[in-house]
């Protein structure tokens, strides 16, 4: 089955589906919004993205590249935005006078909780609605630019996406859907365990605070996972880790370990620790950057991922010792306090919920 498909964003991982999709001989209609037009001039007058690296390569013309949403959204099966995690909410508040009762959406990826916050937010402009919002947990592939505005290069296509929709009454239905784009994905419960297996809190934030000064220092001459990944750093990152299974196992979910969600979605061989993991791993060990302490690695990771698990853990419960350093430490290398800027259970949709009441939600929706 060919789909019709809406993708949103202009960074190298839409660049990289819009290429994709295509290329599986799906129809793809690419919209970029006018603020972030100027990126992708060429694009605009030439509609065709090269494509190299892994799977499919060659050059795809796409079907439409416009920074008209109605254009952009006419006839879709498929909505898919590709978008840091700190632009959903505002994504969603542009998207809602132009949907359909029955549009359905899929992040990708959602992060930590980007389903919850599109739908709080499409409920809040639009009541009651059918609208199906799906995510993955992660980016499906890991991509980055060869240079050139319309040409995208893919490092590595993951073998395993953690899957669901809310409301998950929806997640056979748009998990059909999905798969004819995207065969690896495995669906999970629901949105909140789907969001629990994002990589990017426990692999990012804490290095980055504890390389600050390198990266300061060398402007940008750094490593993530190949200089800044040492054996103590991953043993922090393994307790970041620990942390967040703790509260997978208090929602009655299956925790599945970094080490293991690595190896499964084929960035890493199968080690026993996460250093080796990061040591071993070809799709990390060329990733440069960051090359300050404004990057996402940080900021985003931080503030819409580690933040939201905190928040998470305090309302289960749980303590989150090592999370709250590192949340700390982040918040006064950058002078922002996180704590109230970031991402919390309010902005899902949550506070106030007994465990009970959750689970009905994550389920039911706000029509439940």
């Amino acid at each position: 089955m060919k789909l019709k498909v809406c993708i949103i964003g202009s960074g190298n991982g839409a660049l990289a589906a819009a290429a994709d999709l295509t290329l599986q001989g799906h129809q793809v209609n690419f919209y970029v919004n006018d603020q972030y037009r100027n990126r992708l001039e060429s694009l605009f007058s030439e509609k065709t993205i090269q494509l190299d690296g892994v799977g499919a390569t060659g050059k795809a013309t796409l079907n439409k590249v416009t920074s008209n949403i109605d254009e952009a959204l006419e006839d879709v099966d498929l909505i898919m935005p590709v978008l840091p995690a700190y632009t959903i909410a505002k994504l969603a508040e542009e998207l809602a006078e132009h949907l359909k009762p029955d549009a359905r959406i899929l992040l990708a990826p959602g992060s930590t909780g980007g389903a919850l916050i599109m739908a709080r937010k499409l409920y809040e402009k639009l009541g009651n609605h059918q609208i199906r919002v799906a995510e993955i947990h992660s980016l499906p592939y890991a991509a980055r630019s060869n240079g050139e505005q319309n040409e995208a290069l893919i490092l590595l296509e993951c073998k395993k996406l953690y899957f669901a929709t809310f409301p998950s009454k929806y997640n056979d239905e748009m998990a059909e859907l999905t798969k004819h784009i995207y065969p690896s994905i495995e669906p999970v419960r629901d949105v909140l365990e789907s969001s629990l297996n994002n990589g990017n809190p426990v692999s990012h934030p804490a290095p980055v605070v504890l390389n600050a000064g390198k990266i300061e220092y060398f402007n940008g001459e750094h490593y993530h996972y190949r200089e800044g990944i040492t054996p103590s750093v991953a043993r922090v990152n393994e307790r970041v880790d620990q942390e967040r299974l703790s509260i997978c196992q208090a929602l009655g979910y299956k925790g599945i370990p970094a080490v293991e969600r690595l190896y499964k979605m084929g960035y890493a061989p199968k080690r026993e620790t996460l250093y080796e993991c990061y040591r071993d791993s070809n799709a990390f060990n060329p990733l440069k950057g960051p090359s300050s302490l404004q990057d996402r690695y940080l900021v985003e990771d931080t503030k819409c991922s580690l933040v939201a698990l905190a928040s998470l853990g305090d309302a289960l419960g749980i303590e989150t010792p090592v999370m709250d350093s590192v949340i700390v430490l982040a918040s006064a290398l950058n002078d922002e306090d996180y704590y109230q800027t970031g991402c919390t259970v309010q902005d899902w949709g949550l506070e106030g919920k007994s465990l009970g009441e959750i689970k009905t939600f994550l389920q039911e929706g706000y029509n439940g």
